[in-house]
């Protein structure tokens, strides 16, 4: 259970910035419960925007709500995934006392805001650096807080000056400000489509994420952990390898759509993980490796159902060799996968990202091309084509380490 502190005076300062969560009254119809703990994706919009700042860098963190707000207090006491130190405060007097000696960021409450656009602002705070940031005289601090509490505009400074003690507002992006209820659907939509990775592909973004998104909001509406989706995945994928395994045409067409199925799922993992803050090293190596185990186990029931079809041999070694090749290359890649999933995890998914030799691996763009083999019915063309591919990749990436571990002993 993580404890708040109720009116205490504790350290507020990260990176020599005091922070405070400033939450404005819900409308009228509504209490603070009934609208800080709605969720968006999952989780509660009040303990989203307290993740968000936590992930930011943030240690301990102001929360100024001077209504009915006992309820709300209780619950936050009870987030597990909150770490950062909370001071609960009812009264503007004590605000201004906790932040008299600090330059302070007051971040709008019923505005969503992400992990970059707080780290930005406490950047500039901290570099002066010239920004979008509103500035609140100190003199009016205590009417100013009464009009944020109010969800009133402010009229604000724009300009830099001293920022020894200065104090600014966050207000949030236009788009992702909260004042109705219908808001919090707009909000749902917004990171649903932006719950991809950086590194996506352009049938990623075009095709795959599409289809996943879909099964995303079925799966947000239940208990289901990202890892348990994961071996989701990994049993229907494993089913449409039974299907390749049986050689033909309908079963090949059969397995393929499993195939495609068990793909869309398998993004859902780590679209569901990233929405409700859910990911772990854990789970992305559990993600790496159910996906290879189907890669494998497809690839070699495809070489099998060709052979118990067509009774030639070559097509049972091609499969072996498809298996090893990509068994090589995950071998020397997975590791440096995960990585990269992380840093594009932490990307907006909307920039692109430079792809590499690891998102050559983790590409499962195959299985539309795997697809179309399946409906011309020329599941051989795709076997052989896949069992010279993943040797030459593989030998590619051997040759990269020995050449890469040769330039290292010279250098010593």
């Amino acid at each position: 259970m993580h404890k708040l502190d109720l009116n205490e005076s504790v350290s507020t300062v990260s990176e020599n910035v005091c922070a405070v969560l400033a939450l404005p009254r819900p409308p009228e119809e509504l209490s603070a419960i009934d609208w800080y703990w709605e969720k968006i994706c999952g989780v509660p919009l009040l303990v989203r925007n307290i993740i968000s700042l936590q992930r930011a860098g943030l240690k301990s963190l102001l929360i100024y709500h001077n209504g009915e707000g006992a309820e709300l207090y209780k619950r936050l006491g009870e987030e597990k995934k909150i770490s950062i130190k909370l001071n609960w405060i009812t009264d503007a007097s004590e605000v201004i006392k906790s932040i008299e000696n600090y330059p302070a960021l007051i971040f709008n409450g019923a505005a969503l805001h992400s992990k970059q656009e707080i780290q930005s602002a406490m950047d500039s705070m901290t570099n002066n650096i010239e920004t979008s940031l509103r500035y609140i005289e100190r003199d009016a601090m205590t009417e100013s807080l009464n009009q944020i509490i109010l969800g009133n505009e402010l009229s604000l400074t724009q300009s830099v000056g001293d920022q020894e003690l200065s104090v600014a507002f966050l207000p949030g992006k236009e788009d992702r400000r909260m004042s109705k209820p219908q808001d919090f659907l707009t909000q749902h939509e917004r990171l649903l489509k932006g719950s991809g990775l950086s590194n996506d592909t352009f049938m990623d973004r075009t095709v795959t994420r599409f289809f996943s998104r879909q099964f995303t909001r079925l799966f947000l509406q239940t208990p289901l952990s990202p890892n348990m989706i994961t071996l989701l995945s990994l049993v229907i994928g494993l089913i449409s390898a039974l299907y390749f395994f049986q050689g033909t045409y309908e079963n090949s067409i059969i397995g393929s759509g499993l195939l495609l199925l068990s793909a869309w799922i398998d993004c859902t993992d780590g679209e569901i993980a990233r929405l409700k803050f859910m990911e772990s090293k854990i789970g992305g190596k559990l993600d790496i490796l159910c996906d290879n185990l189907v890669h494998f186990a497809v690839f070699f029931a495809i070489g099998m159902g060709l052979y118990q079809s067509t009774g030639q041999s070559i097509y049972k070694l091609a499969g072996a060799f498809a298996v090893l090749g990509s068994l090589i290359s995950f071998l020397l890649l997975s590791s440096s996968i995960i990585d990269g999933k992380e840093k594009a995890s932490g990307s907006a998914s909307g920039a692109k990202a430079k792809n590499n030799l690891n998102d050559k691996l983790a590409n499962r763009d195959f299985i539309y091309f795997l697809f179309f083999m399946a409906m011309v019915g020329r599941m051989d063309v795709f076997i052989c084509i896949t069992a010279v591919g993943s040797n030459i990749f593989a030998g590619y990436l051997i040759y990269s380490r020995f050449k890469n571990t040769s330039a290292d002993r010279l250098k010593v």
